[in-house]
């Protein structure tokens, strides 16, 4: 995961409330919506979110760029590659 610092967020899907599948639905939509190149942050409480985007990450080759926890909602940083 490179340096979450130098990001520029191009949008933030927030999906506070929402448990699986729900994050990983909404952020293989989401990232469609975004260009090639571009960040998509996504906003998650969902315990199982960790592990489900690390996931999906692997499978849709999608960069996952960082993954930060702020008491109980993750932050993810995800760089679309197609």
């Amino acid at each position: 995961m490179g340096d979450k610092s130098e990001q520029t967020v191009a949008e933030t899907l927030d999906i506070t409330g929402y448990f699986c599948p729900e994050p990983v639905i909404r952020v293989n939509e989401a990232i469609g919506d975004v260009e090639v190149g571009d960040v998509l942050e996504l906003l998650a409480d969902d315990p199982s979110s960790k592990p489900d985007i690390q996931s999906w990450t692997k499978r849709t080759g999608h960069e996952l760029i960082s993954i930060e926890e702020d008491g109980n909602v993750f932050r993810f940083l995800v760089r679309r590659t197609a």
